[in-house]
């Protein structure tokens, strides 16, 4: 048994709400004819990632550098793409894992929120935003860069991944459709890659997503362990996971355990892309209360790698399928917007593979 896998064990043992996660995947269940298999590579599209983390490094392997960004080794760069890859370490043992780093240009939002922070001990959300009018001009302009480079890195990773044997790609990040997107995506439907895309945290209805007509991808919601789609007020901000026709299936977003940067260097930086950066490090692994669809996307696509693990031969738009008729209905009967065809299954999505019959 791997160190994260141990982890989650240690962690479910000493909290039975935890140990549902599992078991409402039914993850050991698939167990039982696969945990992946090596020749399998899910390709995975994040800012960063801490390559020699102790859980990482034997599956995880660097491939992708965007140009013109900065990868700088902190925390608000590299956690994220950790998590998201420990998720799938952790569902799918057995597979590869080739990296996509698309890194980050110059945060001017984040670095200015940092600001306001520190000058502002007290001030709420709506004292910032009224601060940020004074900024408009600036931050217009870095929404444009950010959404552009953010386009031109994703459409550019994942060609890299598809012509390096990703079999599944996983981007957790919400996109938009965009002409470069959609040509990265029907360039993967043709190399017959499965993607599977977060929905997006805004808890609103979206259906702008790449790809629109393929087969070959699968948008992914967020539920809670009890089976209901996963919304929550953050600092008066409504979040939750996003809804619609797209969408395809939903899965567990809480009480994930997840890999985090492993060395005290990434928590701390006088200045970086990201502004400054002062965290404390207590461990190499965290139990995330709530992953939101990014880690909901990972669940996902770990469960894609295991059936293209026990059936290579089908192809991505049968792969998509099955996981669809393997969902566990829980919303209103059949399809609907907000629960997709359902809450994924492990043990019964492995079990239609088994039996899929070209």
């Amino acid at each position: 048994m791997n160190n994260l896998l141990m982890a989650i064990v240690i962690t479910m043992n000493g909290n039975p709400y935890k140990a549902r996660f599992m078991d409402v995947v039914n993850a050991n269940y698939a167990w039982n004819y696969t945990r992946g298999d090596s020749l399998i590579t899910v390709g995975i599209i994040d800012m960063g990632f801490d390559f020699f983390h102790p859980d990482l490094r034997d599956v995880l392997s660097p491939g992708y550098f965007a140009d013109g960004a900065y990868h700088t080794e902190i925390y608000e760069i590299v956690a994220h793409g950790t998590m998201v890859a420990s998720v799938i370490r952790s569902l799918a043992p057995g597979c590869s894992e080739l990296a996509a780093s698309t890194g980050v240009i110059k945060h001017k939002l984040l670095i200015l929120r940092k600001q306001f922070d520190k000058e502002h001990p007290d001030g709420d959300i709506r004292l910032f935003q009224k601060e940020m009018v004074k900024h408009a001009p600036e931050l217009t302009r870095f929404a444009v860069k950010w959404q552009n480079h953010i386009e031109r890195a994703t459409a550019e990773g994942i060609r890299y991944l598809v012509d390096h044997g990703a079999k599944v790609i996983n981007i957790s990040g919400l996109l938009k459709k965009s002409s470069e997107l959609d040509s990265a995506f029907s360039y993967a439907a043709y190399h017959d890659v499965v993607i599977v895309i977060g929905a997006g945290n805004s808890a609103s209805k979206y259906e702008d997503y790449p790809g629109e007509g393929l087969k070959n991808i699968i948008v992914v919601g967020a539920a809670k362990l009890d089976d209901e789609r996963w919304t929550e007020t953050v600092n008066g901000i409504q979040q939750g996971s996003n809804y619609g026709n797209r969408l395809t299936v939903v899965a567990p977003c809480e009480s994930i355990v997840v890999a985090v940067p492993h060395e005290e260097r990434f928590y701390k930086a006088d200045d970086s892309p990201m502004g400054p950066e002062d965290m404390e490090f207590s461990s190499i692994r965290d139990t995330i209360e709530c992953g939101a669809t990014s880690l909901a996307t990972a669940v996902v696509s770990a469960l894609a790698a295991l059936v293209r693990s026990v059936r290579p031969d089908l192809t991505a738009a049968e792969v998509v399928e099955v996981i669809e008729r393997g969902a566990h209905d829980i919303g209103d009967p059949g399809f609907d917007p907000y629960t997709g065809y359902g809450r994924v299954d492990f043990g019964k999505t492995i079990d239609i593979a088994r039996r899929w019959s070209k």
